[in-house]
Parts: structure tokens; C-alpha cells; sequence
């Protein structure tokens, strides 16, 4: 990590963090077990050790990743981090050189992408809209940009829920469940004209429900092979019509 890097954590921990970072090191227990309702605090802290209480991983991937974050107003310089996705209290943690990781809430994050080791496959990429933007069953989450034309955007907010689960052989008995983080996908349309949603499935059937009002698109759709039941074939089909959009009324 340079230089700049460190400067930036620092600064960010010293101005935002000193209230969440007493907090932190005090919490006692799991780190699944930690209280989940304070996600969108404004400060900054260090994450608590992880004791595996709850089955199953917060993280939207288990390994660090290589990651570009953009913090604060668009004229901030991004920063090059290790960095992990905690879906299930919608944070980031990024780690720091000492070893430890620093928590950075969604409400401090302008966008952040992904690359994989070696920078073999795409970036991801991922943008924080306000949560007041958002409809209330992923406000507060990050979207992932599966498709980003200058007319649409398809977006997918990832979620993780804890849901009980009956243990090994105990199906009829109640007191045996477990605890386990489950993960739940949601699709939408971004309209960038006014940035309103329009919640869709991967189904051709969604998207062109999705498309209503908009018929040279869906001619466009009716060429296109398949029932767009994967994201790639759904990105790439919101692509391909992505010039012949016009903004949809409401």
C-alpha cells in the first residue's frame, strides 16, 4: 500500500472514525453475531475478529480483492486497497498494512470495482446510490453495474439474510436449527434520464414487461435468441437495445 493510501486511511479514520473505533474494540463475540442495525453510521472503525457463529460467510467473496474505491466528492483521487464486500451488513472492509481492517460504511463510498488476481477476468463494478433512492428492499446496498448504457443501466443488489435452518438430522425438532446467512439477488433497471427503478427478473418475459412504451426495442429484443436466464445474456441484451431507449414516462 503507498504512500497516498495510508494518508487517506489515516486522515479518514482521524476525522470520521474515533466514536466507531472505541466502539469496535469493545464488541464482545461473533463477528456474524455483531448488531447489524447500525450499518449506515457515518464513521469509520476497526472490524471486530470473526468467531463464526452464524454459518456461512458475510462477504460477497471470501478473498481479498484487489480494489479501486472512490470516497467522498467526485474530485477525490481514488485509491488502489485490499479490500472485501461484507453483504451482509452492506460495509466494506479494508485491510490495512499492520493486518487488521478498517470498516468503511456504504454512506462514505461513491463507487468501488473489483479485479480478480492477475486481472485475468473484468472488473466489477459496483455504485452506492443514495438510500433514499432505492426501493426499501435493497436501500442501503451496493449495486453491481451489469450493463451501463447511457439510457439504461442493469443493476444487481446482493443481500444476506440470516434464515433459520433444521441441523443434520433433526427435521422435526424445532430446537435444532441453525443459523445460516442466506444470499438474495434482486434486478433492476436504472434509467439514467431521471434514475428511477424498474424492478425485472432474468426472463425474457420480465424485460420486455420492463420495456413497454418502447417498441423499437422490443423489436430489436425479438431478434435476440434465447430467455435471457443468465446475467450475461441479460446484460448483453440490455446493451444491444441501449441506443434504441428513449426515457419512459411514469
Amino acid at each position: 500500500m503507498n504512500q497516498q493510501v495510508k494518508f487517506i486511511l489515516s486522515a479518514l479514520i482521524i476525522s470520521l472514525g474515533l466514536s466507531g473505533l472505541s466502539h469496535a474494540q469493545t464488541i464482545q463475540g461473533s463477528e456474524l453475531g455483531r448488531d447489524n442495525s447500525n450499518n449506515f453510521n457515518n464513521g469509520y472503525s476497526t472490524a471486530p475478529a470473526n468467531t463464526n457463529t452464524i454459518q456461512g460467510s458475510p462477504f460477497l467473496l471470501p478473498r481479498w480483492e484487489t480494489a479501486t474505491l472512490r470516497l467522498g466528492p467526485a474530485e477525490r483521487p481514488p485509491v488502489t486497497v485490499p479490500l472485501k464486500y461484507d453483504v451482509y451488513r452492506q460495509e466494506l472492509r479494508v485491510r490495512r498494512p499492520q493486518g487488521d481492517s478498517v470498516v468503511v460504511p456504504l454512506t462514505q463510498v461513491r463507487e468501488f470495482s473489483l479485479t480478480a488476481p492477475g486481472g485475468v477476468t473484468p472488473t466489477r463494478r459496483f455504485v452506492c446510490y443514495p438510500a433514499a433512492t432505492l426501493p426499501a428492499a435493497v436501500g442501503g446496498s451496493a449495486a453491481e453495474v451489469l450493463a451501463d448504457g447511457p439510457h439504461a443501466q442493469l443493476l444487481k443488489f446482493v443481500r444476506k439474510a440470516v434464515v433459520k435452518q433444521a441441523g443434520e438430522g433433526s427435521a422435526y425438532a424445532s430446537n435444532a436449527s441453525l443459523n445460516v446467512l442466506e444470499e438474495q439477488s434482486a434486478y433492476f433497471l436504472r434509467w439514467p434520464a431521471d434514475g428511477h427503478l424498474t424492478p425485472i427478473r432474468l426472463k425474457r418475459a420480465s424485460l420486455e414487461q420492463a420495456l413497454a412504451g418502447q417498441p423499437a426495442a422490443l423489436a430489436a429484443l425479438k431478434g435476440r435468441k434465447g430467455n435471457l436466464g443468465s446475467e450475461a445474456d441479460m446484460a448483453a441484451a440490455v446493451g444491444a437495445i441501449d441506443p434504441l431507449l428513449t426515457a419512459p414516462t411514469r
